[in-house]
């Protein structure tokens, strides 16, 4: 694989970002026009940087569009042009033709002619019909870049620039943001990582306090033991004198008198002081013990509000995942010719990172069948005495240690009767089956259910809700389904808030160490309790899977004392144990891929005692085969070598110039701006060579020219930028730049630049 097509896939999830970025903005101007003077420069800056990183990878196609785009937003921006409903339009079938461009690419498919002549065309005319406008309803990729290994966080979010040439406008003050320390998804995700060590390790000192507290018991008794054979036995022999004294009269007695106790006489003093002095210990330890106790308790609590803290640092909140299907529904209602509203609540519900990227699959699943199934057409709804327009709800809220997302409309509900008989037909179930209803609704989670005759843009491949429970089984997570004919449906999805440190119910089975996330479950029963208090079996009906038989364990001496009612597939069952332990905060580690598609586990998980125990996954408990996949060979690491600093605010520009670089030998430290270059310098960053652009937020490049001369670095600096004006050079040259690179560059070019720069440092 050529530099090149190395660095298209990094280009592939940075365009991701800027045209999600570029669809909310027009989505919000489209609604609200007063909102231009907001919006539309992080939309120019999303363009420009978009057109740049295009160019770079010789996606030229998308590149045109790109700055044809970024040419109307200008216009808008400078007042030559007025947003209007068409040109909204026009701009939006430019990113799904991106979009589409991108995927192509990616596919190794050559574009369709014409394309971007097209597109332009639009572009230029401010309008497109309506047939045209085929917007995809689905991202080009599942997760949408948050961070990289070598960047910090938030680096390509679009920020007020300080210079972008002369003919586009004029250089600006930079504002610095008080109070706000940028730091990496990276370093986030490692205190996490050091959080999770710790709380094993602090589950091994709570692990240990009754042993310590029994130990102290012990000593207790044995010193007070102690403590009375001593005193009795001095209160015999300490001031006993030997027999021939003690029949002596007066006269006997002389300044010799302590001479004449014996040895027995001495011992029981020293036996009484060495008791007093084990004794003032024993009160030593005690009080040690109560304090070291308390620490651990102490620790206790403060290793809970530390994982509160950073994992609120690692959170997004729920509305921002909500917003990203103002586009999809409004394709999907334009398509379908249907009226429809998104009601969001709880946006504010903070949910993990991890947790956030996982989710839009599923919830764009719930969301295509609830128009597919659910929405009727707005005649059939006035028919019904319903309003016109329909409903759809995003829902979050926060509920212990898990988050509850709910999607909910307020269609004509699952038809439970048509459920039935793809079940039948597919194999499901037998006609004679007698099942509830919530039964028949738990079959649209069976892998190939699809109650839609032929397949159509939203449904009838049988893949959707299955995606659903796999996505939600990964992400140790739970789906409930609520219908009523007429009324609607509601989709409630449970997860867990963080996926580091998850709290875990323990239990035994035939002597193996087990645990299960608590997210995943709803009761715990003492089934001998059950027996002898309850009337009747509560559970019948509910499928009882025995672990033991399932994972194939060691045959069991006796029978399970407990069930731990969880779910399969959408559907209650109860999992038969020997003992349930308790419950504790843990790290999970997920599987290697030797073991990764285990269906029955979803990782490892170490005690406080050091013991290593499985994670028991419930979802797929029912129809799955145990599979192993291959092994990945270890990635080699990168030797060490001189290190050249390359500063741009494309993710794209950094890595290609990075990969090129590597391959040549030399190590790379990347900045997202000029102040982030100096701050990395100030913190000890030892580079022979700094490769800058020009046009990048908070500090573009001749400031940090400026501040290079400035503060006296003596580093050889290159510019590499689109500005092949020859004032920007003369300008870049005057500030102290040693060369000027225009892109799109080629490796010989930036290798020789900075191999003069390496020369220069050895002299």
């Amino acid at each position: 694989m050529s530099i090149l097509d190395n660095v298209f896939e990094f280009f592939v999830e940075e365009a991701t970002e800027h045209l999600a970025t570029l669809e909310d903005g027009l989505l919000q101007l489209e609604k609200d026009a007063s909102l231009a003077d907001e919006l539309i420069e992080p939309l120019f800056r999303s363009a420009h940087t978009l057109k740049g990183a295009a160019n770079l990878v010789n996606v030229t196609d998308v590149g045109s569009i790109a700055h044809r785009l970024e040419d109307s937003l200008e216009a808008i921006r400078d007042g030559e042009q007025v947003m209007t409903g068409g040109k909204v339009d026009a701009m939006l079938f430019a990113l799904d033709q991106m979009r589409e461009l991108i995927q192509l690419r990616k596919s190794g498919i050559e574009s369709p002619e014409n394309i971007v002549t097209d597109v332009l065309s639009k572009l230029a005319k401010g309008e497109v019909s309506q047939d045209e406008f085929v917007a995809p309803l689905e991202s080009v990729t599942e997760k949408e870049l948050e961070t990289e290994d070598l960047e910090q966080a938030d680096e390509s979010v679009p920020q007020p620039e300080s210079y972008v040439g002369v003919e586009r406008r004029k250089p600006t003050r930079r504002m610095e943001e008080a109070g706000v320390v940028r730091v990496g998804m990276n370093k986030i995700e490692s205190l996490m990582g050091l959080v999770g060590d710790f709380t094993v390790t602090k589950n091994h000192l709570l692990d240990r306090l009754p042993v310590m507290e029994r130990m102290k018991g012990e000593i207790d008794f044995a010193g007070q033991r102690l403590l009375k054979e001593v005193t009795s036995f001095s209160e015999r022999y300490d001031y006993t004198l030997p027999q021939q004294n003690a029949i002596a009269g007066d006269d006997a007695f002389d300044e010799l008198e302590f001479d004449r106790y014996d040895e027995l006489n001495l011992f029981s003093r020293k036996l009484r002081e060495i008791t007093e002095d084990i004794e003032e210990a024993l009160r030593e330890m005690a009080g040690f013990f109560k304090v070291f106790s308390q620490d651990v308790l102490s620790l206790d609590r403060m290793t809970d509000e530390m994982k509160e803290q950073i994992s609120a640092a690692r959170t997004v909140q729920a509305g921002q995942l909500f917003q990203r299907f103002n586009r999809s529904i409004r394709d999907l209602a334009q398509e379908q010719n249907k009226s429809v509203e998104l009601c969001i609540s709880g946006g504010e519900t903070a949910i993990d990172r991890v947790i956030y990227d996982g989710l839009f699959d599923p919830l764009l699943h719930i969301v295509r069948n609830s128009f597919a199934h659910g929405i009727e057409p707005p005649e059939e709804r006035l028919a019904q005495g319903k309003q016109e327009k329909a409903t759809i709800w995003l829902k979050a809220e926060r509920r212990g240690n898990t988050v509850e997302i709910v999607v909910e409309d307020d269609g004509r509900g699952i038809n439970i009767d048509r459920v039935r008989e793809r079940g039948i037909e597919k194999g499901f179930i037998r006609e004679d089956d007698l099942l509830s209803e919530q039964d028949l609704i738990q079959l649209i989670f069976r892998p190939g259910f699809s109650t839609t005759a032929e397949a159509d843009s939203t449904s009838g491949r049988g893949v959707g809700m299955n995606v659903v429970m796999d996505r939600l089984s990964s992400l140790n997570g739970t789906i409930d389904v609520w219908t009523a004919k007429g009324e609607g449906s509601r989709f409630r999805l449970r997860l867990p808030l963080s996926l580091v440190i998850v709290n875990v119910i323990q239990f035994t089975c035939c002597g193996q160490k087990l645990v299960i996330p608590s997210a995943l479950v709803e009761e715990i029963v003492d089934l001998d309790y059950e027996a002898r208090n309850v009337e009747g079996d509560r559970f019948d009906l509910m499928q009882k899977v025995g672990l033991a038989s399932l994972l194939n364990l060691p045959s069991c001496t006796e029978e399970p004392k407990y069930g731990i009612i969880t779910q399969s597939e959408g559907t209650p069952i109860m999992l038969l144990v020997d003992n349930v332990i308790g419950q504790e905060d843990t790290v999970i580690k997920p599987f290697g891929s030797f073991l990764e598609e285990l269906p029955y586990f979803s990782g490892s998980s170490l005690s406080g005692d050091g013991t290593m125990r499985l994670v028991v996954n419930p979802a797929r408990m029912k129809h799955q085969r145990i599979s192993v996949s291959a092994v990945v060979a270890p990635v080699e690491q990168e030797p060490v070598a001189p290190k050249v600093m390359v500063v741009d605010d494309s993710l794209s520009v950094r890595k290609f110039a990075s990969l090129m670089l590597k391959a040549n030998g030399f190590a790379v430290v990347t900045a997202v701006n000029g102040q982030d270059a100096l701050d990395k310098l100030e913190e000890g960053e030892n580079v022979f060579s700094i490769i800058t652009d020009l046009e990048m937020p908070v500090m573009h490049g001749y400031e940090l020219l400026i501040e290079i001369q400035e503060r006296g670095i003596d580093i050889p600096v290159a510019v590499l930028t689109s500005r092949a004006g020859e004032q920007h050079r003369k300008e870049a040259l005057s500030l102290g730049a040693s060369d000027y690179l225009v892109k799109p560059f080629d490796e010989e070019g930036l290798v020789s630049v900075v191999t003069k720069h390496q020369e220069l440092a050895r002299v």
